[in-house]
């Protein structure tokens, strides 16, 4: 698939994704805060959609919560595109904004000193 079909196909399912964990997950003990969807990459040959999530509490069990949720994504991606192939839908936790943050942190403490 060409590259420029691919980034438009990856906005797409950025914006499905996003509203589907929106509408539909529900975080009942509030175990996770906020959730964000940071990126999202599917293969070149679509057979699977790397879902990047963030959270400001407990990140790194995120994408094991979200992962029960994957078969509901897997349908409304086949119902709300024309794509060949649905891919499988994998959740990886994306730590950039930690990393950010403490860059961030590092640089305001230097500047108080």
């Amino acid at each position: 698939m060409k590259q420029d079909r691919l980034k438009k196909l990856n906005s797409v399912l950025q914006n499905l994704v996003t509203d589907f964990i929106f509408k539909e997950v529900e975080d009942f003990d509030n175990k996770f805060w906020i959730i964000t969807v940071t990126d999202v990459k599917i293969s070149p040959d679509l057979s699977y959609l790397d879902i990047y999530v963030s959270s400001f509490e407990n990140g790194e069990e995120l994408p094991k919560f979200l992962a029960w949720y994957a078969f509901n994504i897997e349908r409304q991606i086949t119902k709300q595109t024309s794509i060949r192939k649905t891919p499988r839908v994998r959740f990886r936790y994306d730590s950039s904004w930690e990393i950010s943050w403490e860059v961030i942190s590092t640089i305001k403490n230097l500047k108080t000193k």
